[in-house]
């Protein structure tokens, strides 16, 4: 479900249910062309769509982070937005990416999506299984 699908009479209604916020990092850094950032945005809707589809009653999609680095400052940046989000009431953040090699660390998401090692999406059994694992494992 996305963000704007979300009236704000029903949310107090719905936070309960909506547990899991996905948060996407585009991962553009500027240098980018106009056809490299569409395909950028394209992969990572398709990756988006193994979390968004069949978890549509649970998750809630933010909008994206387009542009990051690996500077701290940036990064520090993405932990300040999952603790904002958390103090809305997320129990899980996902932040997830399309882009190779985007991965930093961030303690304050709870899991992170990213192509493998050689540039694929990964299937959506590892995906399903790596949500099932966070939601189980963190159940108390």
């Amino acid at each position: 479900m996305k963000f704007s699908e979300i009236q704000q009479e029903q949310w107090e209604e719905l936070k309960p249910y909506l547990d899991t916020c996905l948060l996407p990092i585009t991962g553009l850094d500027g240098s980018e062309s106009p056809v490299e950032a569409t395909l950028a945005l394209e992969n990572l809707r398709d990756i988006m769509d193994l979390v968004e589809i069949p978890y549509k009653g649970r998750v809630v999609t933010y909008p994206a982070c387009h542009y990051i680095s690996t500077d701290p400052a940036a990064q520090a940046q993405i932990a300040s937005y999952c603790r904002a989000l958390k103090g809305q009431g997320f129990k899980y953040i996902i932040l997830i990416t399309a882009k190779l090699h985007t991965e930093i660390q961030i303690n304050e998401a709870d899991l992170w999506i990213s192509p493998t090692e050689n540039g694929e999406i990964p299937s959506s059994d590892q995906v399903n299984l790596q949500i099932r694992e966070l939601w189980s494992h963190n159940r108390t």
